[in-house]
């Protein structure tokens, strides 16, 4: 028996309703803004979550849209992986394109600089991607605005903490870049590695986007570690590992890395994948065995091809089944709120998300959660990234992985699972 897949119903629905020849949708458009960092050291993801957006975009189009009718339009800004940048989009977004709800930024920097722009105009804003501790705290429990579909840094810091003393880390050396990611994820891990007992030699900073860190890398071999936790984006995160291997008597290290490295910028801003090879890491479970993430896939793959440029696979990069699920929950919580209104979308957020039913609604399920909303019954949204819980922080949780770079295959592996309750 072959096993239903919902994506290929939504795909069909939407062709045939761009192909009757008139416009079905005659209602104003609701408009929600995407804030992605298209230009910088993570745009390669930033062009997945772009597209993983407008599948969203098309099925909640191809099932009439919200509110009796109403399409809904994605309006795209680029905030360049640039704080300011995107205090000035999320304006543009808020005066002039007058979006009802925002996803976005990418960067726990950038979220972290507009986020009271946002709560102050009374605007639900989602971010499938900031991780950072103190998103948390950033709007006051259950009567916020900011909500995100990746989990907090908090358990990211636990995980590694944890992995120092598996892989027998006697001394060892934190690097982290100096922004709200790096330095609240750095310091993060050096107060739980402490509580375990590790030592910690030194924790260093280093500036975000220079063209060297010849003197930070030196200066890190001098403590002569063991195990190196780098917190950094891929392009310096790139150039920090070419500049240790160009060391005259290159140390003998295990590497830690983070989330932020996992996408194809980190081996290509290496120069030399090889010297990767083996490099460890950890991120959050974005892409889970499970059918509702094949589904994504699938669908994903059906607009946008199998294939990359270089002839690998096209697998959807690391937070594209988050952003997804962001985008699906504002539509549904909309929905659920019967209007645009800001805050009865936001109140809706937390009631899709964790309703008390048993109508559970997945991802490319979405029409489905659209009929159970109009007929007045509550829904539980269980996304492609998995469960999508928000607590009153609007924080989910999930389970987290150990990846480890293989540069014969140029991906990402993962070496080992811990289960979300065992953080």
């Amino acid at each position: 028996m072959m096993r239903s897949c919902p994506w290929a119903a939504v795909l069909v629905a939407f062709a045939c309703l761009m192909g009757c020849g008139d416009d079905p949708f005659s209602r104003e458009p609701i408009r929600i803004g995407i804030v992605v960092a298209q230009t910088g050291p993570i745009e390669a993801v930033a062009v997945d979550l772009t597209r993983s957006a407008f599948l969203v975009e098309r099925e909640i189009n191809a099932s009439g849209g919200l509110l009796d009718g109403r399409p809904i339009e994605l309006i795209v800004k680029d905030d360049r992986t640039d704080p300011d940048v995107a205090a000035r989009v999320i304006d543009e977004l808020i005066q002039d394109d007058g979006v009802v709800g925002i996803v976005g930024p990418m960067t726990s920097g950038a979220l972290l600089n507009v986020h009271e722009r946002v709560r102050e105009a009374q605007i639900p804003q989602l971010s499938a991607s900031a991780t950072s501790l103190e998103i948390s705290n950033a709007q006051p429990e259950n009567d916020r605005y900011l909500f995100r579909t990746v989990p907090s840094d908090l358990a990211q810091a636990r995980v590694i903490a944890r992995h120092l003393g598996t892989v027998g880390c006697a001394n060892t050396v934190i690097m982290n870049q100096m922004d709200d990611y790096g330095s609240s994820l750095g310091e993060g891990v050096e107060a739980r590695a402490t509580e375990l007992g590790a030592t910690i030699a030194e924790r260093l900073e280093f500036p975000v986007g220079r063209p060297s860190y010849s003197s930070e890398v030196a200066q890190v071999a001098a403590q002569n570690p063991d195990c190196v936790v780098l917190v950094a984006l891929a392009t310096d995160g790139g150039t920090i590992l070419r500049e240790w291997t160009e060391l005259p008597d290159e140390p003998d290290v295990t590497w830690i890395g983070t989330d932020g490295l996992k996408n194809s910028g980190f081996p290509e801003a290496s120069g030399n994948a090889m010297i990767l090879d083996g490099f460890l890491g950890t991120a959050p479970i974005t892409a889970p065995s499970t059918a509702t993430n094949n589904d994504f896939v699938a669908a994903f793959q059906s607009l946008f091809g199998t294939e990359r440029d270089d002839g690998s696979e096209n697998e959807p990069l690391i937070y594209s089944q988050n952003q997804y699920d962001a985008v699906a929950m504002l539509a549904l919580a909309i929905e659920k709120a019967g209007s645009t209104d800001g805050p009865a979308v936001r109140d809706a957020l937390f009631e899709v998300s964790r309703g008390e039913s048993d109508q559970v609604i997945s991802a490319l399920g979405l029409n489905q959660g659209l009929i159970e909303l109009r007929e007045g019954r509550a829904i539980d949204y269980n996304g492609a990234s998995g469960p999508v819980d928000f607590d009153g922080f609007g924080d989910v949780i999930s389970d987290y992985e150990i990846w480890r770079y293989d540069a014969s295959s140029d991906s990402f592996l993962e070496e080992a699972r811990i289960r979300a309750g065992d953080i």
